[in-house]
């Protein structure tokens, strides 16, 4: 097992955040015994219902193992009262992979959880899995279906349950990767497949350091990007928005690049695409501290970088570590390691990134002030 050495490699004022971080990283989480897959014959699936579904037995008993859960941690999984005669039933042998969340980061991390059944069955059997009860996003749901295109599953073969069906049989494979507990090679193995499907069918320029921008997302809830961006842009690194790209040229630039850096997040899940020796740089935007990246880090066998950019002179902010809002900038740690970067600034940027903190700082008090008044969060 390596252990890491975080104390040389974060850039942070929070102790706290330091210590969880250091024993996150030099904690085991990474297991070794082979994953397996239980076979219920006659078996019904459940589509989400208010954080609820899985299969069940052809006595009507809750397959525990179709939950997302580990140990006493259950996040989604559960059996709920159906009516018998409204079953429809298929006689077909299928692959159940679980819920599928319309997030790009809980889709990495969460919903792929068991595809790595479905890559080492023999048989091409058709793979069962049900969207959470969220606003339909048709672009979403076909950009995750083209990701298992990348894994070489036609979309033929995808089939979500929107009703109970019952099954002939239902595979149900036992879970690779549980946030913040455990990751195993498996899951490691379905981001590899991509990487390597995406090599071999595309040839195009890359860049040995990226920076990936939350700026022109729609829903970026992030104040003060833009001065990061121009520290990483005098370092000389390529700033790209991923959303703008295809899956499989986000995929193509990751695995190509020798410096990966993002603001904590999704964005920086797309790791798991890059190869073992790339450096990763994390940018903090909050105090809260990011157990699935930590996983992702590990599984990769990658030391990361930390650097807090996060201002939170409010109590009660951010609501929570997705909610927002978030505030971020040129703060003592980013300073400290863009010395140790040797990166330094005129008098004039000085300035303009002063003028940018006050303005920011004005917007980030009005939005909470909305949240509290007006949203009543």
């Amino acid at each position: 097992m390596k252990h890491f050495n975080i104390e040389m490699i974060i850039y942070t004022k929070d102790e706290a955040g330091r210590e969880q971080l250091k024993k996150l990283y030099e904690r085991d989480s990474l297991w070794s015994a082979p994953l397996e897959a239980i076979c219920v014959d006659d078996a019904v699936i459940l589509p989400d219902r208010d954080r609820k579904g899985g299969v069940i037995d052809r006595s009507g008993a809750f397959v525990t193992e179709s939950a997302y859960q580990h140990g006493d941690v259950n996040l989604w999984g559960g059996s709920y009262e159906i009516v018998e005669q409204e079953i429809e039933y298929v006689p077909e042998k299928v692959i159940f992979i679980g819920q599928l969340f319309r997030h790009w980061g809980n889709f990495l991390f969460d919903c792929l959880a068991r595809v790595w059944c479905a890559l080492k069955e023999e048989e091409e059997l058709r793979i069962a899995y049900c969207f959470s009860l969220q606003s339909p996003n048709d672009a979403f749901e076909q950009k995750c279906k083209n990701f298992f295109q990348l894994l070489g599953i036609s979309q033929d073969r995808l089939l979500e349950i929107r009703k109970p069906v019952r099954f002939h049989m239902v595979i149900v494979p036992q879970l690779s990767i549980f946030p913040g507990t455990f990751c195993t090679k498996e899951f490691l193995e379905v981001f590899d497949e991509a990487v390597s499907r995406v090599a071999n069918s595309m040839n195009g320029e890359v860049y040995d350091r990226l920076y990936l921008t939350r700026t022109q997302m729609a829903s970026c809830k992030e104040l003060g990007e833009k001065k990061i961006e121009h520290i990483f842009r005098k370092l000389g690194f390529q700033i790209i928005a991923p959303e703008k790209l295809k899956i499989e040229e986000q995929i193509y630039l990751f695995s190509h690049c020798k410096i990966l850096a993002s603001i904590e997040g999704t964005t920086s899940h797309n790791i798991m695409f890059a190869g073992e020796r790339t450096e990763h740089i994390i940018l903090r935007k909050q105090r809260y501290v990011n157990t699935r990246q930590v996983l992702f880090d590990r599984v990769k066998k990658i030391e990361p970088q930390y650097i807090d950019i996060f201002f939170e002179p409010f109590q009660g902010f951010p609501l929570n570590h997705d909610a927002g809002p978030f505030w971020v900038g040129i703060t003592s740690s980013m300073k400290k390691w863009m010395k140790s970067q040797g990166i330094t600034l005129s008098w004039k940027e000085w300035g303009a990134v002063l003028m940018s903190e006050i303005m920011d700082g004005i917007l980030y008090t009005a939005k909470c002030l909305y949240y509290k008044y007006v949203l009543k969060y």
